[in-house]
């Protein structure tokens, strides 16, 4: 690099190495390098602030970034114990003894939806004929059987389905992998002191080590996650409070030990308790779990014992944690633009954490990054309202998962009593007199992957609030029964003939940790 260019680059400061401070660096890096944007990345992350790898779920965005990076996706699997995901299974949610599946392939992807509206057809006639909108999609197939997306073909592994899978990741092992395969990134350990910033146009200029460093920057990205030091502490905002759609409040993380004589789960349990729901998430060594709950009806010894009750046996919780469900007003604010945890916080329902995380990044790099690199934050306030836009709706949908037919604790009777928001009341409404339509969903992200139809559908499906004899109705005026009937024949055929000779779930896994 010759020294005027040297003298010019920009410098990009990335605080917090968990795992949206590692997918930021990759991607600002990765956009950097492919627009001659000369930038340099560093990645503030401390050693002293442990990460605790209770697991977590990914949407089907974190396999796009794996293959746009060239990450092999047995690798990944192997480095971080990582299975795979097809969706959430959701017990107890509607009433006791209940449960549906959201499976997060699209069937309309093989057979588009009918008509200039896009109407989704496949859906509807479930919805028309008594029958789970699941039964249209392959992943309820894959992960009712506990198939891997694998079949075995002439002595090599081959993908049996054309969709995107999602993950089940160990968390802290993500950070450690994704550190191994930076390249070019300056990686600096240790705990940030102080923010220092400009007297005159109050950007930050630099932060201030423990061991007194100081780390100069031209913009800088908050990935501290709760503690928000840069976007919050330092910069100053606003909280946006969700609590009164979506009250609960406190999480109690604990492991579980697999059951060695069955499938490895290719789902994410959410199981509602009396007092908010439980999470199963499987890794390769074992369960993460934990009881997210309301404190104003259970405290945290109340909590403990009645997941030990459900379970039977006992449990040794890693912390007791409180939150606040939220968002900041302003993601973006000076020169710094938090992303992940730092922006916002949602209960951790449909794995919306890492999804956001990702879809800020693209937004971000994509229409906002060379002019901020250059001086110019006349984007911030569109920004800013894209987000808040994003997390509204994330909330919205949460909420409606709670628009169930349970009265039978103190809990549930509060939220179907006080809880439901107008956006989600507004939404109801409307499908009441009609099925979800795609045009229902305002499109902000540019294209990027959002919560819409392919979401809604098997939520409110299997929660029983979308009509059958409206869904019977717009089939009728349409004519599409027989087709649909057709189709979905058709399709039952074709996932018989994809998923025939596929792996088990863990033997799949066994094989590429070998």
């Amino acid at each position: 690099m010759n020294e005027n260019l040297s003298s010019s680059e920009k410098k990009i400061v990335v605080l917090g190495g968990g795992t949206a401070g590692w997918l930021s660096a990759f991607l600002l890096q990765d956009f950097c390098r492919q627009h001659q944007l000369s930038a340099k990345v560093t990645v503030i992350e401390s050693s002293k602030i442990p990460v605790i790898g209770v697991g977590e779920g990914t949407t089907a965005i974190f396999k796009t970034f794996l293959d746009s990076f060239g990450l092999e996706e047995t690798e990944f699997l192997r480095e971080t114990r990582g299975t795979i995901k097809y969706g959430i299974r959701h017990k107890d949610w509607r009433k006791l003894g209940h449960h549906y599946d959201g499976p997060i392939d699209d069937p309309h992807f093989l057979i588009p939806p009918a008509g200039e509206d896009g109407f989704e057809y496949l859906n509807s006639y479930c919805v028309a004929a008594g029958r789970s909108v699941s039964e249209a999609h392959l992943f309820q197939i894959l992960l009712s059987k506990g198939l891997a997306p694998v079949k075995a073909q002439k002595d090599q592994l081959v993908p049996n389905h054309p969709f995107l899978h999602a993950y089940h990741i160990d968390n802290a092992l993500v950070g450690k992998y994704l550190l191994k395969k930076s390249k070019g990134i300056r990686i600096v350990d240790g705990v940030v002191e102080e923010a220092l910033r400009d007297s005159e146009t109050g950007h930050i200029q630099s932060l201030k080590m423990d061991d007194g460093d100081q780390i100069e920057g031209d913009f800088f990205i908050d990935c501290s996650g709760f503690r928000r030091i840069l976007i919050d502490k330092t910069l100053g905002n606003e909280w946006v409070d969700y609590s009164a759609e979506l009250p609960v409040n406190r999480a109690m993380p604990f492991f579980l030990d697999h059951d060695k004589s069955k499938e490895i789960p290719s789902y994410t349990l959410a199981w509602a308790q009396k007092s908010g729901w439980m999470w199963q998430i499987p890794t390769q060594d074992r369960l993460g779990c934990g009881y997210v709950y309301c404190d104003q009806f259970c405290s945290p010894e109340e909590a403990q014992g009645e997941i030990e009750s459900v379970l039977g046996h006992s449990i040794e919780p890693r912390q007791d944690l409180r939150f606040q469900v939220g968002r900041l007003k302003d993601s973006w604010r000076s020169n710094c633009v938090a992303v992940g945890l730092s922006a916002g916080f949602l209960e951790p329902l449909e794995a919306t954490s890492i999804h956001s995380t990702l879809v800020q990044l693209i937004l971000f790099a994509k229409e906002y990054l060379s002019a901020a690199l250059n001086g110019d934050y006349s984007g911030r306030a569109d920004f800013n309202q894209r987000i808040a836009h994003q997390f509204d709706d994330f909330r919205t949908f949460l909420n409606i998962h709670y628009r169930s037919e349970r009265r039978d604790t103190p809990f549930w009777e509060f939220v179907q009593k006080e809880c439901l928001g107008n956006d989600s009341k507004e939404l109801l409404e409307k499908w009441r007199q009609s099925l979800p339509m795609r045009q229902d969903f305002e499109p902000f992200l540019s294209g990027l992957p959002h919560v819409e139809t392919q979401l809604y559908f098997p939520v409110l499906d299997g929660l029983g609030l979308l009509s059958q004899g409206i869904a019977r109705q717009e089939m009728s005026n349409r004519n599409l029964k027989r087709q649909a009937q057709e189709e979905l024949k058709q399709l039952h055929s074709k996932y018989l003939e994809m998923t025939q000779g596929s792996l088990g779930h863990r033997e799949y896994l066994s094989r590429i940790s070998a």
